[in-house]
């Protein structure tokens, strides 16, 4: 067969997946966890919410665990084997069900991490997650980033920056789009909801002009075949041992 063959042979419509096509089983997980409406915003704009993922005592139990950590650590990421709520955090059916539609079945865990940002923080400029991926990004979306959001997001306490709908541009912003961040919002939501967004969308930070703090994990998701930026190789069998599967798979076990 020659080049011009190979790229003129058209793939056959049973094996060729659309985006945001999903299996019956996955349909049915989205509709009984009350996720079409938040899906359909993903797949409109580029970024979305999840509503009530855990009750208020988790969330205020995660970001006393959060802070606790943050005071006591210089390092702020790796958490996953760092205290089993994490693990909870990481598992919860409807962040797990998002992961699955965004990257996949088999999505890695690629970095776990945790911000703690007070008054002054500075603005952080436009930029798409899929930093290595160069443009055109492809059709189907390479990453997926979460914010747990343990304190509310508010523009003036320093929420995401969001560009909504730039996820179709397919490119990384150009300098001057950075500069003049035209038609950015705020992601803006009650503590204890999990703002995420494309790996293609264009965001940033606002800064945080009021007091009080912003304790947000953040958990990014890749596809099966992309490298992780985080390694916990470190973890032995023992480890594993008494946790579920799906922890193993993320990790790429």
């Amino acid at each position: 067969m020659s080049e011009s063959e190979l790229v003129q042979t058209p793939v056959p419509s049973e094996i060729s997946k659309q985006v945001f096509q999903v299996s019956d089983e996955l349909r049915s997980r989205v509709e009984r966890l009350g996720l079409l409406e938040t899906v359909q915003h993903a797949r409109e704009n580029g970024f979305s919410y999840i509503r009530d993922p855990e009750p208020m005592e988790f969330n205020d139990r995660l970001r006393e665990v959060v802070l606790k950590f943050s005071e006591a650590n210089r390092g702020t990421n790796m958490l996953l084997d760092k205290d089993p709520i994490f693990e909870e955090v990481v598992l919860n059916p409807k962040l797990q069900t998002i992961v699955e539609l965004m990257v996949g079945e088999g999505a890695l865990l690629s970095q776990f991490t945790l911000s703690v940002r007070g008054k002054g923080a500075r603005a952080l400029p436009l930029h798409a997650d899929q930093n290595w991926t160069p443009a055109p990004f492809p059709g189907h979306n390479q990453l997926v980033t979460f914010c747990w959001a343990c304190d509310e997001f508010t523009k003036a306490g320093g929420a995401t920056m969001v560009v909504p709908k730039t996820h179709l541009n397919r490119r990384h912003p150009a300098p001057r789009e950075v500069k003049q961040a035209q038609g950015a919002i705020a992601i803006e939501c009650p503590a204890g909801s999990v703002p995420f967004w494309d790996g293609s969308v264009w965001h940033g930070n606002w800064p945080r002009t009021i007091e009080g703090k912003r304790v947000v994990l953040h958990i990014t998701f890749t596809r099966a075949y992309l490298r992780q930026l985080e390694n916990y190789r470190y973890l032995d069998d023992a480890w594993f041992q008494d946790r579920p599967p799906e922890i193993r798979v993320m990790l790429g076990g």
